[in-house]
């Protein structure tokens, strides 16, 4: 985690609280009790994997890379686990619920003491249940498709940046590689130049010692 930028390490950790509130919420569906949509964060959790896919192309270090591109195939992959578990769950959530309407229409005089409304009216309700939790699964499907293509738009878009970041990476090579040219080219002119001064200083030295002696 060290390796991370603090943005990439506030979003891995909106997404672990995420996944926990929606393990939360989906024991409290398998209990029976009320409980709020987990939908909502299923969309937050696509969302802030969508952002972390872009943070991976700007961590410092290539470890930092390597580490978010794990963490984000892991919770991807934690991401679908989650909705099939929902999925199950509103499934045994409305069985329970249609287990619980037949026995109770079952019970001993119980049909003979309810009048027709009023199995009309349970039957109605049993099929309320089921259409609510059809248009849950329906929403979940929407999403599903929603996020697919976000995440091609996200891959194409990180595509760009990764081929603009080479073409970025290939022009400061190039341009390394003519400083130090230009480096090496000077260092020898400073000595040629020193070698010059001193065969100059060399001959004069000559030529005075000859009209001397």
């Amino acid at each position: 985690m060290d390796v991370l930028s603090d943005d990439a390490r506030l979003i891995l950790h909106q997404i672990y609280q995420h996944e926990s509130n929606i393990r939360v919420r989906i024991d409290e569906i398998h209990s029976g009790s009320e409980s709020s949509s987990p939908f909502p964060l299923i969309q937050q959790i696509r969302s802030k994997l969508n952002i972390l896919k872009v943070k991976v192309v700007e961590q410092q270090t290539a470890e930092g890379e390597d580490f978010l591109r794990q963490q984000h195939q892991l919770h991807s992959e934690e991401l679908g686990t989650l909705q099939k578990q929902i999925r199950a769950a509103l499934n045994v959530q409305t069985e329970r619920k249609a287990k619980a309407e037949r026995e109770e229409l079952l019970a001993t005089g119980t049909i003979r003491r309810r009048g027709k409304k009023d199995v009309t009216k349970v039957a109605e309700e049993i099929t309320g249940t089921l259409q609510r939790n059809t248009e849950l699964l329906a929403a979940m499907v929407r999403q599903q498709e929603e996020t697919v293509h976000n995440l091609a738009a996200s891959s194409a878009e990180i595509g760009n940046v990764d081929s603009e970041y080479r073409s970025l990476s290939a022009v400061l090579v190039s341009s390394h590689r003519l400083v130090t040219k230009i480096g090496q080219r000077a260092m020898t002119d400073t000595i040629l130049t020193y070698l010059c001064f001193f065969l100059f200083l060399c001959t004069v030295a000559y030529v005075i010692q000859k009209r001397i002696f």
